[in-house]
Formats: C-alpha cells, sequence, structure tokens
C-alpha cells in the first residue's frame, strides 16, 4: 500500500491517524477538544470566600484563594465538557502574570487549562484564559458587618432575679454553641442581645438557628415556650416567603427533688417531663401540674433559692 501523507503539514500518516487526510497533530489544531472563553470574570466575598457570577453566591471546599479560584473556573468555565466526563482537566496558573491591587488583593492572572481524552490520553489540548477577580462582600457578610439584620428573636426569661444564675449560664452555653455551628455555616450567628427586666433576647439570623438553640436547651433546661410568627419578605432565590419567628422561653422556677411552697402547701417535685410536673405533698398524694401552673401570676412559689 503506497504511504499516506498528510494534507496540512506532508507528514507520513501513521496507521492510527484520525483522519483519511490529516495526522493526529494536525487533526488536533483543526478540532481541538474544546474551546474556552478568553477572558473570565467572577465575583468572591472578601470576608467568607463565597464565589458569584451573578447573585448566587456558593461555598468553596477550601478557604485557599487558588483553590476558589479552580473551584470558580471548573463551574462556570469547564461546567459544558465536565458534563460529558470524557475530558480530564489539569488547571495551572502563571505566576508572572498576577497583578494585586493598590490594597494589595490579588486582582488578575491567567490560567493555563489543558485537557485529556480519557479514552486516549495521548489527545490533548490546552487553552489559556485570563482570570479577573471582583470583590464584593456576600449578602451574609454584609448583614454581619451590619449587625443589625435578624430573621429569628428568642426572649430569655426567669421568674425573677434570684434565677439570674440559671440565664447566665444557659446564655454562656448558647455563646459556645453558637460560635461551633457558625465555624460549620457561618449564616448562624446571634446578631445582638439585648437586657430585658429578668431575661435577655437573643436576635438571630436565620430561623434555622433558633430551631437548633431550642433544641440545645431542651436537653439541660425545662421551659414553657411560646412561639409566635411574622411576615417580613420573600426569599427570591429560593422562591418562598420569609417569617420572623419569636419565641418565649421561660425557665421553669425548680429543679427536681425541690421542696416547694404552692399555696401555702408544702410540696416535693418528684419528676419533670416535657410539659409536666410531678408533684407530692406530706401525704404522698401525687399532683400533677402543667408548666403553664407556675407561670401564673395568682400561684406563688418558694423554694430553696427564695427562702421563705
Amino acid at each position: 500500500m503506497p504511504n499516506r501523507f498528510c494534507a496540512i503539514c506532508g507528514n507520513t500518516l501513521q496507521k492510527n491517524a484520525p483522519s483519511y487526510g490529516m495526522c493526529l497533530n494536525c487533526y488536533l489544531n483543526e478540532h481541538p477538544l474544546f474551546e474556552l472563553q478568553e477572558k473570565f470574570s467572577f465575583k468572591i466575598c472578601p470576608d467568607c470566600g463565597k464565589y458569584s457570577k451573578k447573585d448566587i453566591w456558593i461555598k468553596s471546599e477550601s478557604t485557599e484563594l487558588f483553590d476558589i479560584i479552580e473551584s470558580s473556573i471548573r463551574r462556570f468555565v469547564l461546567k459544558p465538557y465536565l458534563k460529558s466526563n470524557n475530558i480530564k482537566f489539569l488547571i495551572s496558573f502563571d505566576k508572572e502574570s498576577i497583578v494585586f491591587s493598590s490594597k494589595e488583593m490579588l486582582k488578575s492572572l491567567t490560567s493555563n487549562i489543558t485537557g485529556s481524552l480519557e479514552s486516549d490520553k495521548k489527545i490533548t489540548h490546552e487553552e489559556k484564559v485570563h482570570i479577573n477577580l471582583n470583590y464584593e462582600l456576600c449578602r451574609n457578610c454584609l448583614n454581619i458587618r451590619g449587625g443589625t439584620y435578624f430573621l429569628s428573636i428568642i426572649q430569655l426569661r426567669v421568674k425573677n432575679d434570684n434565677y439570674f444564675n440559671i440565664l447566665k449560664k444557659a446564655l454562656d452555653e448558647i455563646n459556645l454553641y453558637v460560635e461551633k455551628l457558625h465555624i460549620k455555616d457561618n449564616r448562624q450567628y446571634i446578631s445582638k442581645l439585648e437586657d430585658q427586666k429578668f431575661g435577655v433576647d437573643l436576635y438571630l439570623s436565620t430561623n434555622e438557628l433558633m430551631k437548633q438553640i431550642i433544641k440545645f436547651l431542651n436537653s439541660n433546661y425545662h421551659f414553657l415556650l411560646k412561639r409566635t410568627k411574622k411576615l417580613v419578605g420573600r426569599d427570591s432565590q429560593r422562591g418562598r416567603n420569609l417569617y420572623r419567628l419569636k419565641s418565649l422561653i421561660k425557665f421553669l422556677p425548680m429543679n427536681k427533688d425541690d421542696t416547694i411552697l404552692v399555696e401555702n402547701k408544702e410540696l416535693m417535685v418528684e419528676k419533670i417531663s416535657k410539659n409536666k410536673v410531678l408533684l407530692r405533698d406530706e401525704l404522698g398524694n401525687k399532683i400533677f401540674k402543667k408548666f403553664s401552673y407556675f407561670f401564673s401570676e395568682k400561684i406563688k412559689i418558694r423554694n430553696k433559692l427564695e427562702e421563705v
């Protein structure tokens, strides 16, 4: 069989040439694995490292800046090719191309993107994309800096100032709990605290955080809970209404084994369940009372915290 030659470069064609008329190199020049835009811009939040091309902010798995840039390239630039899952991409950055702003923040750089066909590693292609970074606070970090944004309120209350130690202990535990949640998800935080008579109001960033705090308190304290909600707007990204939730928590003014005086009768607290208290009088008779009973203005309770 006579030799075949590439119509572009004139080299002898090998048996594995992808086309009858072109060698592998010329074929790839004419039919590259992928074609990318020359320039690409995206936004990055300087506080939390989330990135965005439009209005939706995306959390990166890493807080390293170059990892965030690579994540944005894969999501916004390479996404059409990654769907087919037949090209493996490697991304590197040209250090000589890096430009910093006057505030010493990375402003732009050039990325080298190399792709190889999964079924034949010899078939590769490389392109350069110039990346521009724009720094902008995401909505969550903007709210945190403002310090006034909140979606829910927890009102912690005790019977009187004899029970402030319970309030302080609960508040310290809540602060530690929320700090741990914030590390995992920076949308969760306490916007502000306001002192009230016999209590404190906690203004919270999300309704989810309120539910988590109540669940946390349930494992350590007994309290009367009252909930209310108010429509305050609509989340355009998720397409649902936004409600401002309010929860009033009144800590029960007694503990198991306390001896209390109710309506001039001495009673012992034998058991505290989810919403009821089991009492025993001096004759050993059982008395069940709902939590709400102990917060009635007509009822006077005295225990070891309140000396008779």
